[in-house]
């Protein structure tokens, strides 16, 4: 992995909001300290400029929103899918880019994990992921080979600007 920087953009991978609201997945409530920090910072959200991102985010959190649930989770999600500054960021399915990150995460279903990935790199930013199987370790038939993190690093290193990282919430939530 290489350094990353959060700077005033980071790209947050959907599953990451919905650990916010897993005691398993946060039981030491770091994802609210890294969405809070990031938040006190103004960091703003990497999305693509086709409204994939935004629309996973719509789809999987609508319900979760539009409860009467009055949890600090709750007021942190709000703030980042409804409220938090965004950028969008043009994406293009077919160059040398994508081609690379393609050839990593190489399921057909998964479209939008590969625009997260393709919008942090593409501006030198940070992926904050929680996806194991996809984005930061891979599938187990993947066991014998470097994380795909790593990967995918590796192939878009003459690809995109330096300082992308990809990095699960607690190491973001340590490194901020």
């Amino acid at each position: 992995m290489t350094g990353g920087s959060f700077q005033d953009e980071a790209a947050t991978d959907t599953n990451v909001f919905i650990h916010l609201l897993n005691p398993q997945n946060n039981p030491d409530g770091h994802i609210n300290g890294l969405l809070g920090r990031l938040a006190e910072q103004r960091v703003a959200l990497l999305v693509d400029d086709g409204g994939r991102i935004i629309g996973e985010y719509n789809q999987q959190l609508r319900e979760v929103l539009r409860g009467q649930d009055d949890r600090d989770e709750i007021h942190i999600l709000r703030y980042w899918v409804l409220s938090a500054p965004r950028r969008a960021v043009q994406v293009s399915g077919n160059d040398a880019l994508m081609t690379a990150i393609r050839r990593v995460i190489d399921e057909q279903s998964e479209t939008v994990d590969r625009i997260f990935v393709y919008v942090a790199l593409k501006e030198g930013r940070v992926l904050i992921s929680n996806d194991e199987r996809h984005i930061v370790t891979g599938p187990p038939r993947e066991s014998g080979q470097s994380p795909r993190r790593n990967r995918i690093l590796n192939n878009t290193r003459r690809l995109r600007p330096d300082g992308a990282a990809i990095m699960n919430s607690r190491e973001a939530y340590e490194r901020i």
